[in-house]
């Protein structure tokens, strides 16, 4: 299996387009021409049978201004944040059209994202890993709104640090299933007994491995 890790930065007459004026950095969320957060780290994105997204991603700036953006941003239909200094945001959204395209991209051409992706100066860095063939198509089918730079290429080896190395193949097996039936969802698509009716199990042992899953991966981003 290979990988491949690029810099994906929307060209800025795109950017513009989006916002009918001025170029700023698509990092930042600004309320009023204020800057309010901006977004760092992304642990996770998931594009919904109903067009909608969701997502968790690590934000500096102030939390409890952002957990209030649906009033400024109609098309994030919810956000619910974490505290302290550097925070995460999980928020349901309606991407735009640029957005859509590279997720079902992704999806169609059966590769996989290594989590996170970083935003950096240049644009935002990501790992994608598949196969050689899978993997020159998705490259070749980048949006014309999207510059990519290439930055290294090879044999792709799981990162030792990687969240989900600290769950146990249960906890991925039901976590996977958990985001995929909607558990996760706002409003939720899903509750713990349908995903222990999914997977044979009792509801207290779904509920006991979500909440060891959980905790574990809030540890391991957080701690």
């Amino acid at each position: 299996m290979r990988y491949v890790t690029v810099v994906l930065t929307p060209t800025e007459e795109y950017v513009c387009q989006q916002i009918e004026g001025e170029y700023v950095d698509p990092r930042e969320i600004r309320i009023d021409g204020t800057l309010v957060a901006t977004q760092e780290v992304i642990h996770y994105v998931n594009l919904l049978n109903d067009g909608t997204a969701v997502g968790v991603a690590q934000f500096s700036g102030d939390a409890d201004r952002l957990a209030a953006i649906e009033s400024d941003y109609p098309e994030i239909l919810s956000c619910t944040v974490t505290g302290g200094e550097t925070w995460l945001a999980y928020m349901h959204y309606e991407p735009d059209e640029l957005q859509t395209t590279l997720l079902e991209l992704i999806d169609a051409e059966a590769i996989s994202i290594d989590w996170p992706m970083r935003e950096t100066r240049d644009g935002l860095r990501v790992t994608f890993f598949g196969s050689e063939p899978a993997l020159h198509r998705m490259i070749a089918s980048i949006p014309d709104e999207m510059d990519l730079t290439l930055e290294r290429v090879g044999e792709y080896q799981r990162e030792m640090d990687d969240p989900a190395e600290n769950l146990t193949d249960r906890q991925q097996e039901i976590v996977r299933t958990a985001i995929a039936m909607g558990y996760y969802d706002i409003p939720r698509d899903a509750t713990q007994r349908d995903l222990a009716d999914e997977l044979g199990l009792s509801r207290g042992t779904i509920g006991e491995h979500l909440r060891r899953a959980e905790a574990n991966l809030i540890r391991s981003v957080i701690v």
